[in-house]
C-alpha cells in the first residue's frame, strides 16, 4: 500500500503584497466661504477648471464700505490737525499759567498788597490752570478718538478685502454662487484645490501598520521611494478598525482622481 505525502510549504507573509487602491486627489481641497454680508456682484465661472489669479473670482457689493472708508479718513485728517493745533495751544496755555503762578507766588505773602489784589491774581491762576487742563483733557479724547478711527479704518479694510475673493495659485473646481445672489458669513462661494502635489489616502489594518517604515511602496506595480506622511493611531471612524494613512505624490502629469494601485512590500 502506497502512501502519499503531501508537503505543505508555509511563505513568510512579507512575501505577499499588500495591495490597496487609492485615489489620487490634490494635496488640499478648500471649501472658500463667504465671511461677510451682502449681494453678489459677479461670479466669474468661467474661471472653473483653470488656476486662479490675484483677480478676484467673486465679488461682493462693497460700495457703502468704500463710501464709509472715504469719509473715516477724512474724519482722521481733521483729527490730526486739531490735535496739532491743540498742542500748540497747550504750550501757548501752559506759558501763560507758568507767568500767573509765578506773579501770584511774587505777591501772596507781601503786606502792600491788599487781600482784594491777592485774590484776584489767585482767581486768574486758577483759571489759567484750569484752562490748560481743559486743554489736555481734549488732547487725551482726540488721541483716543483717532485710535478708535484708526481701528475703525482697519476693521473696514478687512471687511472690504473680504468682500473680494480670489484663489491665486489654485485650481479653481467649482463657483457656488451667481451674481445677484445675497450671501451671509458661512455661505460657500468656491471650491478650490492645489493640485501642486497629489495626495493618496489609504486605510490599513492594525498588522500593516506595523514597520511601515520598512516597507517598499509599490505604485501601479512600479517601486518608489515613496513613504508615509501621514499614519494615524486611532481607527477611522467610518473605516471602522481601519487606520488611515496617506502619501504624498508629485502632481500628476495626467488625470487627478484615478484608482491607483498600491502595494506595501
Amino acid at each position: 500500500m502506497k502512501r502519499c505525502f503531501f508537503a505543505i510549504f508555509v511563505l513568510p507573509l512579507t512575501l505577499f503584497a499588500q495591495i490597496h487602491y487609492a485615489k489620487l486627489e490634490p494635496v488640499e481641497t478648500y471649501q472658500i466661504k463667504s465671511a461677510v454680508s451682502g449681494k453678489v456682484l459677479f461670479a466669474d465661472e468661467k474661471m472653473e477648471g483653470r488656476v486662479g489669479s490675484s483677480s478676484p473670482v467673486v465679488k461682493i457689493d462693497d460700495v457703502v464700505e468704500k463710501e464709509q472708508l472715504k469719509a473715516l479718513e477724512v474724519t482722521l485728517d481733521v483729527l490730526n490737525e486739531t490735535l496739532e493745533l491743540t498742542k500748540e495751544m497747550e504750550k501757548v496755555q501752559e506759558g501763560v499759567y507758568e507767568r500767573d503762578l509765578a506773579y501770584y507766588n511774587r505777591i501772596k505773602d507781601l503786606k502792600t498788597k491788599s487781600k482784594t489784589e491777592k485774590d484776584r491774581v489767585f482767581a486768574a491762576m486758577s483759571a489759567s490752570k484750569n484752562q490748560l487742563l481743559s486743554l489736555k483733557e481734549k488732547m487725551a479724547n482726540l488721541k483716543k478718538q483717532i485710535a478708535d478711527t484708526k481701528y475703525q479704518i482697519v476693521k473696514l479694510k478687512d471687511l472690504i478685502d473680504k468682500k473680494s475673493v480670489s484663489a491665486e495659485g489654485l485650481y479653481i473646481y467649482r463657483v457656488s454662487v451667481r451674481a445677484g445672489d445675497y450671501v451671509n458669513p458661512g455661505v460657500l462661494l468656491l471650491t478650490a484645490m492645489d493640485t501642486s502635489k497629489g495626495r493618496l489616502t489609504l486605510y490599513l489594518d492594525a498588522d500593516e501598520v506595523k514597520d511601515l517604515s520598512s516597507k517598499k511602496i509599490f505604485i501601479d506595480g512600479k517601486e518608489s521611494d515613496l513613504k508615509f506622511s501621514k499614519v494615524l493611531k486611532v481607527a477611522d471612524s467610518v473605516h471602522i478598525s481601519a487606520y488611515r494613512a496617506e502619501i504624498i505624490v508629485e502632481s500628476p502629469k495626467g488625470l487627478f482622481s484615478r484608482l491607483l494601485k498600491v502595494e506595501i512590500k
